[in-house]
């Protein structure tokens, strides 16, 4: 099976790891041609992914066209949005008899789009038969490095190739698990990182596990609100990629979104962090989508509206906590 990863990011290389052990011919693309020519060489992308040594099965290209029209397979590892600019490039392959995973999450900031829309809308012969979305519980450099055992959820809204994907994937220390539910996939694996944010942001100051447990369980009820309202199924977000990935996210140094958090906790600007960062923190910009989508369809969210407020308005993230202990009484939902 020849596979093409999209994006080298930590992400990208940890699944072309997988699948390289799973005995795949992986193909891996990367745009920036001196990076690429870097890692043919050396092997390593220490910036990604620290101490992990890339198989030399793996293959490198900068050439999206030829790397995408050979393979039967393309995982998407772009961040989210960035993915349109890339894609545009290869308008004109034909994938009728190609299967497209993505592995990033988001929602398009410019049109509110989750990411199987982005597709199917950008390409004809991409739909609702061959796109599936990967996601739940896993950080890159433990599938990469540690072979940790790890278990995440294949969705794609033809179950017989969510099954295809979930046994192209799996092995001893990669366990996947399907469903039709792709909607409830993207969105749960998409809000958690707002979530982890505001889960940085606790962790910044100090404060405890009380905090931490009402934060998880409140954030959930918003993630299955919007996800439910949006046309997820409510029993995704107890599983993998709801519950799973915002437990996993909010509690780990190792989440890029929960490090956003942390920062702005101790006074950090986010333009300062988000400079530093090597790595894309998607939840900053989901925010931005999910608020819009939540204030339009009055969909009630106030924790991802605190992360908002702390991320774009500059509000003290003690005074955001307090607004949030203090507002009206209300039943449990």
């Amino acid at each position: 099976m020849n596979i093409c990863v999209l994006g080298a990011g930590a992400w990208g290389l940890a699944i072309a790891d997988l699948l390289n052990s799973n005995g795949c011919k992986i193909t891996v693309w990367e745009f920036d041609k001196k990076i690429c020519e870097s890692v043919i060489k050396d092997r390593r992308i220490e910036s990604k992914l620290p101490g992990y040594k890339i198989p030399d099965k793996i293959e490198f290209t900068s050439d999206i066209f030829q790397a995408v029209k050979e393979a039967g397979v393309i995982i998407n590892a772009v961040p989210t949005q960035f993915i349109r600019s890339y894609f545009s490039k290869i308008r004109d392959i034909d994938f009728s008899e190609k299967t497209v995973v993505n592995v990033s999450k988001g929602i398009e900031l410019s049109t509110g789009k989750d990411i199987r829309e982005m597709f199917i809308s950008e390409f004809k012969t991409i739909t609702d038969h061959n796109f599936v979305v990967l996601a739940g519980p896993s950080f890159a450099i433990e599938v990469a490095l540690n072979k940790t055992p790890t278990a995440v959820v294949a969705a794609c809204k033809n179950i017989e190739t969510a099954n295809y994907v979930r046994d192209l994937f799996s092995n001893r220390y990669f366990r996947v698990y399907s469903t039709d539910d792709v909607i409830g996939v993207e969105l749960g694996g998409s809000v958690k990182n707002i979530l982890a944010i505001s889960a940085g942001v606790i962790d910044g100051l100090g404060l405890g596990n009380n905090t931490k447990a009402a934060l998880l369980t409140r954030g959930l009820s918003e993630m299955t609100r919007f996800g439910v309202a949006m046309g997820g199924k409510r029993e995704t977000f107890s599983g993998l990629s709801g519950i799973g990935d915002l437990v996993l996210t909010c509690n780990s140094s190792l989440s890029r979104n929960w490090q956003v958090g942390n920062r702005i906790a101790k006074g950090e600007k986010l333009g300062d962090i988000i400079k530093s960062m090597n790595m894309v923190a998607e939840g900053v910009d989901t925010c931005r989508v999910v608020k819009k989508i939540a204030e339009e369809k009055d969909i009630s969210m106030p924790i991802v509206f605190m992360v908002y407020e702390l991320l774009f308005s500059g509000m003290d993230p003690k005074a955001g906590i307090t607004e949030l202990m203090t507002r009206e009484k209300k039943k449990e939902d």
